[in-house]
């Protein structure tokens, strides 16, 4: 995320802020960094969850239902 965030400012497309995400596969966290900012989303989302997977990438992506 800190290199996607230093190759836009490079590049001139300061996006503000950067999500992101790890996965295990069948347990997943949710990230994002605004600056130099760094939030931890606390939630773990384990793949019988798909519905709230989908709901916090669908959000990072700013798609609105």
């Amino acid at each position: 995320m800190v290199a996607a965030h230093r190759f836009n400012q490079k590049a001139g497309k300061g996006i503000d802020p950067i999500y992101g995400c790890v996965t295990t596969g069948s347990v997943w966290k949710f990230l994002r960094l605004t600056g130099q900012h760094l939030e931890i989303d606390l939630d773990e989302y384990g793949i019988a969850q798909p519905d709230r997977i989908l709901g916090v990438l669908l959000f990072c992506c700013g798609v609105t239902l």
